[in-house]
Parts: C-alpha cells; structure tokens; sequence
C-alpha cells in the first residue's frame, strides 16, 4: 500500500512537471515582436546594392553577391543599418509565387552597423523565378522587415 501511494505521488508531481514545462514554453511563445514592413523597394538586387529607408527609423542596405545571383551555390550576404539598438538581421528569400521552402540566414555583426554571412537558394524546376529577399531587423520593441525582389535564371 505505502509503495503503491509512493508511485501515484510520483506520477503526479511529473504530470504537474509536464503542465508547468508546457506552460512556460507557451508564454515564452506569446512574447511576440510587432512587425512593420516596408515599402517593396524598386531595386534590382542583381544590377547591385539596394538600398531603402524606414521612415523616421533609418536606411537599410542589401548586397548579395556573386552577381548575376545564381541557384543552388553559395552567397555572401552583407547588410548595413542606420538603425539603433538592432538584436539580430536574418535574410529570408522566398519565391514570389512558388513556395520554395525555409530560406533564411542568420547574419552576425562585423563591425558597428554592419552584418554578413552566407546562404543560399534552393534548387527551382522553372528557368526563371522571382525571389523576395527580406531584410528581417530585430530590435528590443519592434521586427522591420524590408523586402527587395530579383529574378534568376538558371543554367542550363
């Protein structure tokens, strides 16, 4: 008896674990940026950098190279800001009108107002497709998110 009461009790202290787990995770999921986007910049990123700027906040510049932007090899991404107090920038392409899957790259600061890294994108069936590249700033109150848009072609 005493062990079978020994058991139930141990039982419920991890239901109870497991409540408190899930709880906590959720809240931390509920501590969501508010989003402000861009204007669709005019920009051609294959003809070079883009540059735009968030109204009262500041410019945002994206390079991507090698050029012509090419599929399925490697990219140098650089993006310089003229905004304070910027957590994290993350480049995310998608296809305009293809889902083409998770695409995004984490950037890491270089030196003050500049972030690079690499990344890539994916494989794609058609010869030419249409990407958006968002700029994804994270500060400590606010997500900008600043779109360019490109073509590739593939080799054939």
């Amino acid at each position: 008896m005493h062990m079978e009461r020994w058991l139930w009790g141990a039982v419920g202290l991890l239901a109870l674990a497991v409540v408190v787990l899930f709880s906590y995770r959720y809240l931390q999921s509920q501590d969501v940026l508010p989003v402000v986007s861009a204007e669709l910049s005019s920009c051609d990123l294959q003809q070079g950098p883009c540059s735009t700027v968030i109204e009262g906040v500041g410019a945002v510049t994206l390079v991507i190279a090698p050029r012509p932007i090419p599929l399925v090899e490697p990219l140098t991404l650089k993006v310089d800001v003229a905004i304070p107090d910027v957590r994290a920038i993350d480049v995310d392409f998608s296809g305009v009108d293809m889902n083409m899957g998770y695409n995004r790259f984490r950037l890491k600061a270089t030196e003050t107002g500049r972030y690079e890294g690499a990344g890539m994108l994916p494989v794609c069936v058609r010869s030419r497709m249409t990407w958006e590249a968002k700029i994804m700033l994270a500060t400590e109150r606010v997500m900008y998110v600043v779109p360019f848009r490109f073509d590739t072609v593939a080799r054939r």
